[in-house]
């Protein structure tokens, strides 16, 4: 990518249409590839090249949405939901900082998202231009990785690199720990494509010559460790009074049934957040699953009766706080931080050891193990530990049921809960509404998947997020079927992303919103 750019007649540079729009075919074209199904754009000027050929990829779908905030937060509920890199476009200037908020929750909720901003070329940056800041490194250590692309520029080895760059932007943004990946596009002007760029980047979608595309991305596996399969074991074996305690995490249903088939087989009750999703009735079937940690964790006699000897943390913080620090005062023996993305989200600092193995091989196996040998100790399930946590969790939860009608917030969070539909997508606001769900969620009847960003546990773009895990739900639905989404919120962060349901009335995204006034 060396050729000198053009000039015009009177000395200025211009950009060569065909040149670009190939660059940007190619780019679009390998982001399909790898696996990106979705595309929020913001419309703008500079970024027409990005917009024009992103509308125009095959498998590519595209969403409109004027704010740039809105469109941010609208992407992570997207990538939340698929799993997938929602890619995001936006204009020069001061429209790139306003994705900052959603890629900072990206960044601690490890949510992969592609960030694709437009800028002014080299040539036009500290001079005065307008729309033009400095948009290097725009996103600090909140973006998992960072690249000032080249002016595109025409050639095979400019395809090749538009085929890298798309697959090792997917692999970095969905690696552990997944979060968002930058990529700063310098265009110059003519920016509309003309009859000649459309051709150019409807070729580039097509094999070019002998180019091979980009390359296939395997998933990354980690192998599961021996020696941190006889530590879990181990312990399992010596302590009867261990507890898992599981927070907010985007679990596959394996991981889900792997962690419930330890807490049987080591007869350790599953303290289950709700936004684990471990209170699943069809994954976790028989397993000791406690779902009123907090209510116990405020009961004196519990508390200080029922001091666990060992703690195996895996997710991020629950919502309890009452649970963390009861948790945190019990002074277990050994706590055991399960990282599964290198991120060190345990903030109590009592970790005594780090397990970095894949968290769904290490407890499979780990339950395996200790099913091989029931003859070394009694049914732990039915241990006193287990069997009085489990009683107490009966006990707080009829509290619950019965309690009094009066306490609005609570009614309200408990009949969203029981009235989802089977396979429903439940989107909790944080602040209030995600604490009344972890009281009122019991392990419902029908399947129910719950969404929550507690990565930064703030209520910036909640209806926004809520409605790309709708968007994302009824995109991947089965033919004929569909996907109910639900979101719980408070007044206030209702109130604060009101620009969000642009794109609900534009792209008739189904979402019902239960906005709670907590005032």
């Amino acid at each position: 990518m060396s050729a000198a750019s053009p000039r015009t007649p009177g000395g200025s540079f211009e950009a060569d249409p065909e040149a670009v729009y190939a660059f940007v075919g190619r780019f679009f074209a390998g982001l399909a590839a790898v696996g990106v199904e979705h595309v929020v754009i913001s419309p703008g000027s500079r970024s027409t090249p990005l917009s024009v050929v992103a509308r125009k990829t095959p498998r590519l779908r595209t969403w409109i949405e004027l704010d740039e905030r809105a469109a941010a937060f609208f992407a992570l509920g997207l990538a939340k939901e698929s799993g997938q890199p929602a890619a995001l476009v936006c204009t020069s200037g001061t429209a790139a900082a306003n994705y900052l908020p959603a890629v900072v929750e990206a960044h601690y909720s490890r949510v992969p998202m592609l960030l694709l901003t437009a800028d002014r070329p080299p040539e036009l940056r500290d001079w005065g231009a307008g729309q033009t800041i400095d948009q290097s490194g725009l996103y600090g250590r909140y973006a998992r990785w960072a690249v000032e692309l080249p002016v595109p520029e025409a050639g095979d080895e400019a395809l090749r690199y538009a085929d890298q760059l798309a697959a090792r932007s997917v692999d970095v943004a969905r690696a552990a720990p997944a979060g968002a990946v930058h990529l700063n596009w310098p265009l110059r002007e003519p920016l509309a494509p003309g009859a000649s760029g459309l051709a150019a980047a409807a070729r580039a979608v097509a094999p070019h010559g002998d180019l091979a595309g980009p390359p296939r991305l395997h998933p990354r596996r980690a192998e599961c460790d021996s020696d941190e399969v006889e530590t879990l074991v181990g312990l399992a074996r010596e302590h009867e009074q261990g507890v898992i305690c599981c927070g907010p995490m985007s679990a596959s249903p394996e991981l889900r049934r792997a962690i419930a088939a330890f807490g049987r087989q080591a007869g350790w009750p599953v303290l289950a957040d709700p936004a684990s999703n471990l209170r699943a009735p069809s994954e976790v079937e028989s397993a000791p699953i406690v779902d009123t940690g907090d209510l116990l964790a405020r009961t004196p006699r519990f508390s200080q009766r029922m001091r666990p000897e060992v703690v195996v943390r895996v997710g991020d913080s629950p919502v309890s706080k009452a649970q963390r620090l009861w948790l945190e005062a019990g002074d277990a023996r050994e706590v055991v931080w399960v990282d599964r993305g290198g991120q060190w989200g345990e903030p109590s600092r009592r970790a005594t050891r780090v397990l970095r193995s894949d968290a769904e091989g290490l407890f499979a196996a780990s339950a395996a193990s200790l099913a091989a040998s029931p003859g070394e100790g009694a049914d732990r399930l039915g241990s006193p530990w287990c069997r009085s946590f489990l009683a107490a969790d009966r006990a707080a939860r009829a509290a619950v049921d019965g309690g009094d009608p009066r306490a609005a917030g609570l009614a309200v969070a408990a009949c969203v809960a029981r009235s989802a539909p089977a396979g429903a997508r439940l989107f909790a606001s944080n602040s209030m509404s995600i604490r009344l769900l972890d009281l009122a969620l019991s392990r419902p009847d029908a399947p129910l998947h719950v969404h929550c960003s507690r990565g930064a546990s703030g209520i910036d773009g909640v209806t926004s997020t809520a409605l790309g895990v709708a968007a994302a739900a009824a995109h991947g639905a089965a033919a004929g079927s569909s996907v109910p989404t639900l979101l719980l919120t408070g007044d206030l962060a209702f109130l604060h992303d009101l620009s969000g349901l642009l794109i609900a009335a534009r792209e008739s995204i189904p979402l019902t919103i239960v906005a709670v006034s907590y005032t």
